[in-house]
């Protein structure tokens, strides 16, 4: 094989790598954060969550996609590890797809693709448009790679190399290791299974070094799984119950290899095509065997991986380090603003009871949680803002910002619970005051329609609903005048001198003041999420304490 040939077979190797790689970007154009959204929708019961697997896969045919998108659920909460591995079981079925179309004799398309493909990608504007023809480039990408292998991998049959390649052939379990490590380096066991596939169809690869590549190219994969998961307990837990099973059915592919070379042999096709059935098959075999022990391997994971018992507070679902998937590291911030609003609406409980049963035990630790929102929030912002290292489109670049505004409004949020309405609740507490009856039912329905807009606001944000975007915008303007009329009945009741509205006056009217600015904090997801200018206003600066 002269050097030129070597050369060709290394540059169809990076057109398929390549082209599974701009797949997955292209993917993240096409459907951003809808896919896992859809996904999370679908994986209610198990024969549903194996169903969306493979309806996800067959949509987004990319093994590291796939992987992603589990972490990305688990991140968001919405599925245990547990119900993951039935949606993994089925996405490993569906992701064979593309190797058995690139196994076909369709590579004369590969031209059009990219023709067509550029067009949609470089001519048009909206995200969907070219994340289409990023997604048609890329699979004219990868065919093109496949042509390349196949056009350039000619080989002396009674060359040094051929011999090599015999040699090799009699040890499976080595074959095994090699494809794992290539999948592992190259991120993807598709375009490690379709360079096998592509050799396949020069007489290079033979029925033993076929199954245990193709066994190899999906431990690989695994591996990659477990990796991109790592630093979530729940992700880990996915990755390594599905590389167990497909650790079982490679032991059990390596001791039937004989009875599974005779299967390939008399199996109907060209050997690229056989690869590709394989691949198939080796997957079925993998939910065959693993569905049933989903309950048995959630058991002895929680085991193997318990509970951290490390109380060191931090980012839970963001992490350092670029990633090849934005729409991934959108989701993972996205997921911690969520975490940071819960804080928030958990001082803000805590503070409403202190102030109604004179709890002072409530508030010793407002500060203190307010320290860790702002640590959160300042982990937040760097996240987001080394995202734009990664070069975001227009609409990344549009949920960065989105983020960014609510993570700092959030932020100002517990700034004034910390700074302000934690210092009225402990005056009020410790001069042992009391509002007036009517004060009070006042107060207290003005608060927990401002809690309702923070409940709101956090499940627009998360769902981008425009039906709740609206419906906080109409709470606005209602509590705006409500606040109006609330501090108009008190100033009455001063009037009327009513010994307890006296004392109790300046907490009053702070109280008041403060829920309206907390108010305000939380509306500007409605214009972020309805594509709005927010009004310009100096409401949400931090007032001194009185």
């Amino acid at each position: 094989m002269s050097a030129l040939n070597i050369l060709n077979i290394g540059g169809g190797i990076a057109l398929i790598l390549f082209g599974v790689r701009f797949l997955r970007k292209g993917l993240d154009r096409l459907f951003g954060p809808r896919l896992a959204i859809w996904m999370n929708r679908m994986a209610g019961t198990w024969p549903r969550a194996f169903a969306s697997g493979f309806a996800t896969s067959l949509i987004a045919p990319s093994s590291t996609t796939i992987s992603t998108l589990a972490v990305q659920t688990l991140d968001s909460g919405a599925l245990t590890a547990r119900q993951m591995l039935a949606v993994i079981f089925g996405a490993n079925i569906g992701m064979t797809t593309l190797v058995i179309l690139g196994s076909l004799n369709i590579n004369v398309i590969s031209s059009p693709l990219l023709f067509v493909g550029l067009i949609f990608y470089q001519f048009t504007r909206r995200r969907i448009s070219r994340g289409l023809g990023q997604f048609t480039m890329a699979l004219g990408f990868i065919f093109l790679g496949i042509s390349l292998i196949k056009i350039s991998a000619e080989i002396d049959p009674n060359g040094a190399l051929a011999q090599v390649i015999r040699i090799v052939d009699g040890y499976p379990i080595v074959l095994t290791i090699i494809a794992a490590g290539l999948a592992l380096a190259m991120q993807s066991s598709t375009a490690t299974i379709l360079f096998m596939a592509s050799l396949g169809g020069t007489g290079l690869v033979y029925p033993r070094t076929a199954i245990a590549g193709v066994a190899g190219a999906n431990i690989g994969i695994a591996i990659t799984t477990l990796i991109l998961g790592w630093h979530l307990l729940e992700a880990k837990r996915l990755a390594l119950g599905n590389f167990l099973v497909k650790l079982l059915v490679t032991i059990l592919c390596l001791g039937l290899m004989g009875w599974l070379v005779t299967l390939f042999e008399n199996a109907p096709g060209p050997v690229m095509l056989r690869i590709g059935y394989t691949h198939t098959l080796f997957n079925i075999a993998v939910a065959m065997i693993g569905m049933p022990l989903i309950p048995l391997l959630n058991r002895l994971l929680k085991v193997w991986l318990p509970e951290s018992k490390d109380n060191k507070f931090g980012p839970k679902y963001i992490k350092e380090g670029t990633t090849d998937s934005i729409a991934l590291s959108l989701g993972q911030s996205r997921r911690e603003i969520l975490r940071v609003s819960e804080m928030t609406i958990a001082m803000f409980d805590d503070l409403w009871t202190a102030l109604s049963t004179n709890n002072e035990s409530r508030v010793t630790n407002i500060k203190e949680r307010d320290d860790k929102i702002d640590f959160l929030d300042e982990s937040i912002k760097r996240f987001l803002t080394s995202l734009a290292h990664e070069g975001l489109d227009s609409s990344e670049l549009t949920e960065q910002m989105r983020q960014l505004r609510y993570a700092s409004e959030l932020e100002t949020i517990g700034d004034i619970l910390d700074k302000n309405i934690s210092q009225l609740v402990l005056k009020k507490i410790r001069l042992g005051l009391q509002f007036s009856e009517e004060g009070w039912d006042e107060l207290d329905n003005f608060a927990k329609k401002v809690r309702e807009n923070m409940i709101i606001a956090e499940t627009a944000f998360h769902t981008r609903s425009e039906t709740l975007a609206k419906q906080l915008l109409r709470h606005k303007g209602k509590l705006g005048i409500q606040y109006r009329d609330l501090r108009d009945h008190h100033l009455e009741r001063l009037n009327a001198r009513l010994m307890q509205s006296h004392e109790t006056s300046a907490i009053h009217l702070d109280l008041l003041t403060h829920l309206k600015r907390i108010n305000s904090c939380v509306s500007p997801i409605a214009y972020a999420v309805l594509d709005e200018d927010e009004p310009v206003s100096d409401n949400n600066k931090i007032l001194p304490n009185r």
